[in-house]
């Protein structure tokens, strides 16, 4: 019975070690499990006035000194907002009745430090650039330019997500756009678009990113650049997922890269009580690309300076062991391997953990009967 046990063990430990060596060769993806989550906890902003019309109202969030931080369809307590300074506000009080809410500073984060060189070839040459695009809410739509601001199917998101796919393909980059249906729109969408995402996933995407388009008014999705209008796109990361901190890393790299590449695009980080399925992955993101009353050819013109940041930020900017980013670097880590030699790092101690359990049952399994025996005699 001993030398079966002993067998057993030697073989679960060869198996392992096996998988270990496997996982980091091929940089295998983990495993993701397939059964939806809990239903999310949106808090609905569309309500019928008294001539029976549907009227979106939004929240209000301001700082302790009245500052207006932001606007949202939908806030609780314990939301974040991170301007692009990187300040980061938390909201602890929300009035439901008058649509209102107060935010209070907690940190300023850290800001890696920067440089940009001249353009080198090295990122050209990179393999398996592959990224995920899927929309969870397939209805949203832009007012002006599809008419109306939800269609039931696939809406106007649906052409903002072919353009930016478009826009990634011509820098040589393998896209994945999965426009699989995930209606209604209600609190059960990401639930039913996890699958979605779990799919794209196993195709070994570098990042994955969900479009989305906000439901605030038009303005505040607005900046002047040269005297021309151009729409900005808030970045949101949810607050219920265990890669919280790895997606908001991620984040502030895309912003800190485009902030020397096109420092209008992006609004801010909105950190929501939410899942977002971003709990999936490290590199997985929400973005909100304008509202729905923005001019939909507005939204067109951003995916231009989307790409060329995600291209920038995932496979032409190298990392080094200090945390500071070079924009065509050549000599550390891109963005892109950085996050995948932590999860490699992290699969493989978790192996070495098992690995030394099993060591030590095979030890006790060898030498516990001979002691017994010693002392028998």
């Amino acid at each position: 019975m001993r030398k079966i046990l002993i067998l057993f063990a030697f073989v679960c430990f060869a198996l392992i070690n096996l998988l270990t060596i496997y996982n980091i060769l091929i940089n295998q993806k983990s495993s993701y499990l397939t059964k939806p989550i809990f239903a999310q906890n949106i808090e609905s902003s569309l309500v019928k006035n008294e001539n029976g019309e549907i009227v979106v109202y939004t929240y209000l969030i301001f700082d302790k000194e009245n500052n207006f931080l932001a606007e949202r369809t939908d806030c609780e307590v314990g939301d974040r907002i991170i301007d692009k300074d990187f300040n980061v506000f938390e909201v602890y009080y929300v009035d439901n009745e008058f649509y209102l809410a107060k935010a209070k500073f907690i940190e300023t984060l850290r800001k890696n430090k920067i440089t940009k060189k001249q353009f080198n070839y090295i990122s050209e040459l990179i393999e398996n650039k592959k990224i995920g695009l899927y929309m969870t809410h397939n209805d949203e739509s832009y007012i002006i330019g599809d008419g109306t601001d939800s269609i039931y199917g696939k809406g106007g998101i649906h052409d903002i997500a072919k353009e930016l796919a478009y826009k990634l393909e011509n820098k040589n980059i393998d896209i994945i756009l999965d426009e699989t249906l995930h209606i209604p729109h209600n609190s059960t969408a990401y639930a039913r678009s996890r699958p979605t995402a779990i799919k794209l996933l196993n195709e070994n995407v570098s990042a994955l990113f969900d479009i989305h388009r906000d439901g605030i008014p038009r303005e505040h999705y607005i900046t002047n650049i040269n005297e021309t209008e151009r729409c900005q796109i808030r970045i949101v990361v949810g607050l219920s997922n265990a890669n919280k901190e790895k997606n908001l890393e991620f984040a502030k790299y895309l912003i800190q890269v485009g902030e020397e590449l096109y420092p209008w695009l992006f609004k801010d980080i909105y950190m929501a009580k939410n899942n977002y399925n971003q709990d999936l992955t490290s590199k997985c993101l929400l973005f909100e690309m304008g509202t729905y009353t923005m001019e939909k050819d507005m939204v067109f013109d951003s995916t231009t300076e989307l790409a060329e940041i995600i291209n920038t930020t995932l496979f032409n900017t190298t990392i080094d062991i200090d945390g500071n980013l070079t924009i065509n670097g050549d000599k550390e880590l891109t963005i892109d391997e950085y996050f995948n030699n932590q999860s490699s790092g992290f699969n493989m101690w978790i192996m070495i953990f098992i690995s030394s359990c099993l060591i030590i049952f095979i030890m006790l399994i060898m030498f516990k009967p001979r002691k017994c025996y010693k002392n028998f005699k």
